[in-house]
């Protein structure tokens, strides 16, 4: 699972970056500081049974602190998009390019309307703009790759018309298309019947709209919303988007509390309402800037929103959850005697078998059931669909 970051040039996205994953990315406050894409691994957080359970666990990767689980997520910054993108505009071939390895997309929006499409600075800008552009760019890249050869395409159809979502689905597989996806798409641009040689323009474009919201949803950060022009344009943010996932940001913000954690001036859990001091020098700067962020930010917002952002795309979007396997189910551990060592983020409606499948592929083959331990030790089929926050214990026949 990869979560792509996009947005025009200077809007923040190698500052949101940055700041999830604590990366040293080139920032600057101007056009295309970022060429190449840029990976990183974010952590969502995730309640760890460790807490309830009253003992210490040893995660392989991430952390855990003071009971709340830090699980890695892969994420991808891509060079900034600007309108006409689709048309090889400024980074554009490129930009796309990338973006076919990600799974959801987070749009990171200069909410303070300080830069234009192409982020350069300017006294005021809507950024209600930018939502609508790049959702267009998006959608036309897709009827490109799609209707380009659909001539040729349609003449397949036409033979077998039963065949038309594996066909579609094979021209898109590149950009992480399913089955599912292709049928969804149709019956929500309802063209679901019909020859496909005589789909109108209006046809095309509406397939290619629920092909991109399908394929590639979104979630927008709305970004330095610590600036005072960000307000009155939130609201006709709101106004115009209400049915849109929206999360105000600071990736700034987010990004220098992190810093001042890392130097030992404070400290802090990413995604937190607080901080505690752990300096006594007045003069310290860095320390006032983060006091200075908690009162015009964290006690006004009630955090960043970055790590929040993360967690909507995650769990809401993407809709995982988590689960963590466990060989001995009496003290939780692995067979190297770890503690609840590895937690899993997995599709929502993942089976105990599938799940098994996933520690290891001898698990699964030789399945026989699993046991819930936080559910009283309750044993369960391979069918059993697995809840957020499960510790499953698998019983094989492997050797």
């Amino acid at each position: 699972m990869i979560i792509g970051i996009v947005g025009k040039p200077s809007s923040g996205k190698t500052t949101i970056l940055n700041a999830l994953c604590m990366t040293d990315a080139k920032m600057g406050a101007y056009p295309f500081t970022t060429i190449n894409p840029n990976r990183g691994v974010a952590y969502v957080r995730v309640p760890c049974p460790c807490r309830d359970l009253e003992t210490s666990c040893n995660p392989r990767t991430g952390s855990c602190q003071e009971g709340t689980r830090y699980v890695p997520i892969e994420v991808l910054d891509v060079a900034g998009l600007v309108p006409g993108a689709s048309e090889g505009k400024g980074l554009g071939n490129q930009f796309l390019d990338d973006l076919r390895q990600a799974n959801v997309l987070i749009h990171v929006l200069d909410t303070s309307g300080t830069t234009d499409a192409e982020g350069n600075d300017v006294d005021s800008y809507n950024p209600v703009e930018d939502i609508i552009w790049l959702h267009d760019e998006l959608i036309m890249w897709i009827h490109n790759i799609l209707f380009g050869t659909w001539d040729r395409m349609s003449k397949r159809m036409e033979i077998d018309l039963s065949k038309m979502p594996e066909i579609i689905q094979d021209k898109l597989s590149g950009l992480g298309a399913t089955i599912q996806m292709v049928q969804t798409s149709l019956r929500e641009a309802d063209i679901i019947e019909g020859n496909p040689r005589k789909w109108s323009d209006d046809d095309k474009k509406a397939f290619a709209t629920k092909l991109c919201e399908n394929i590639f949803p979104i979630v927008i950060a709305a970004n330095k919303i610590d600036k005072p022009s960000a307000d009155g344009h939130m609201v006709a943010i709101k106004e115009k988007f209400p049915n849109y996932n929206i999360t105000e940001t600071s990736g700034l913000a987010e990004l220098t509390l992190r810093r001042a954690d890392e130097n030992k001036i404070i400290r802090y859990l990413p995604g937190s309402n607080n901080f505690e001091v752990l300096v006594e020098d007045p003069d310290n700067k860095f320390l006032k800037v983060v006091q200075t962020i908690k009162e015009k930010l964290l006690d006004t917002k009630g955090s960043t929103g970055v790590i929040q952002m993360l967690e909507t795309t995650t769990f809401e979007i993407l809709e995982m959850i988590a689960v963590f396997p466990v060989e001995d189910q009496t003290h939780l551990t692995d067979a190297d005697g770890r503690v609840l060592p590895d937690v899993y983020l997995v599709p929502k409606g993942t089976t105990a078998k599938t799940m098994a499948g996933k520690v290891h592929t001898d698990l699964a083959k030789y399945f026989i059931h699993a046991i819930l331990v936080n559910q009283s030790n309750k044993r369960v089929s391979a069918n059993h669909e697995l809840e957020h926050g499960d510790i499953l214990k698998i019983v094989s026949s492997a050797k």
